[in-house]
């Protein structure tokens, strides 16, 4: 798959392009419906498969305030590339998102960056997928411009859970900020992640026999709400049953947040090395207790409790 981050001097490989575009932040099972659709274009008329996405997020360019305390991305641009991996796609387009571009209006984003630059000749959109200044740039907007300018367009229909509702990357922002993480990884289509540096805490964890690795996550990463998670650490091609911790130790008066996994039968150094968690659950509250005695009690519960929710997983 070629990534392409600038469009200035870039010369399209193909002739033709069956296209898609959105933010695709969530990479949810609403956005792979739409990439499989795309993929499946290919054997009806083997144009190539291009995907326009935007880095930074949109979001934090044009300073939403509702983003302005809270991290948005649900993953994070090198995240999104490794999910995007794992599809047949023949390009992959990061647009540098800009207020210019933001201001860009519709016809000209269509004409000059969508139909000139790549070549699409079949655009797939999203059921509620929008470009342009204003937000004019809809599926109407180009079902009125196909014939005069020749392509084509379709619209993909909405994707529901099982409780009927439209899965959106603002619904499973929602879920991951309050910890409902397993209706959360329903909508993914995976296991929520966070993928970050190990850097040194303060080491109470190995004071209190349970050694943690405190990740460093990536600015503007979402975390979830505070509280002790069952998941899986990824590293080095090993996969290991974690206990997750995502608060600010209350028992030890800690003042910033902080992400620790204590990981399940290892032992080993992992400081400077870049681990992924997965969360499954959320097992309880962070709460704070009386002595040391009482939280080390209640941390063997919690080591039970995440190898029962771990224990269908096949982990090393």
């Amino acid at each position: 798959m070629l990534i392409v981050h600038d469009l200035n001097n870039f010369k399209a490989k193909w002739d033709s392009a069956t296209l898609t575009l959105g933010v695709f932040d969530g990479m949810h099972l609403g956005h792979q419906a739409l990439i499989r659709e795309l993929q499946r274009s290919r054997e009806e008329n083997g144009m190539a498969r291009v995907l326009v996405t935007y880095y930074p997020h949109p979001d934090i360019v044009l300073g939403k305030k509702k983003h302005l305390q809270h991290p948005v991305e649900i993953y994070t641009y090198e995240e999104k590339l490794a999910l995007l991996q794992e599809f047949e796609l023949d390009a992959a387009v990061f647009l540098p998102f800009t207020i210019q571009l933001a201001n860009m209006p519709a016809s000209r984003y269509l004409q000059e960056i969508l139909l000139k630059k790549l070549k699409a000749k079949h655009i797939i959109i999203g059921y509620d997928q929008c470009f342009g200044r204003e937000r004019k740039g809809t599926y109407e907007f180009l079902k009125k411009r196909e014939s005069r300018l020749e392509y084509r367009v379709d619209k993909i229909d909405v994707v529901q859970d099982n409780q009927g509702r439209i899965i959106s990357s603002s619904i499973i922002r929602t879920l991951i900020q309050t910890g409902k993480l397993e209706e959360a990884n329903r909508m993914l289509g995976q296991d929520f992640f966070i993928t970050g540096t190990v850097i040194r805490g303060r080491g109470v964890g190995g004071k209190l026999q349970f050694p943690t690795a405190n990740l460093e996550p990536p600015e503007n990463k979402l975390i979830p709400s505070d509280g002790v998670y069952a998941g899986v650490a990824e590293w080095g091609g090993r996969r290991l049953s974690a206990m997750i911790n995502i608060g600010k130790n209350p028992t030890f008066h800690q003042d910033t947040l902080s992400v620790e996994a204590h990981l399940l039968n290892f032992t080993g150094n992992l400081y400077g090395e870049q681990i992924r968690i997965h969360f499954k659950q959320r097992m309880r509250d962070e709460i704070e207790f009386a002595s040391s005695k009482e939280l080390i009690s209640q941390l063997n519960k919690d080591k039970i409790e995440a190898s029962r929710i771990l224990s269908e997983n096949i982990l090393d």
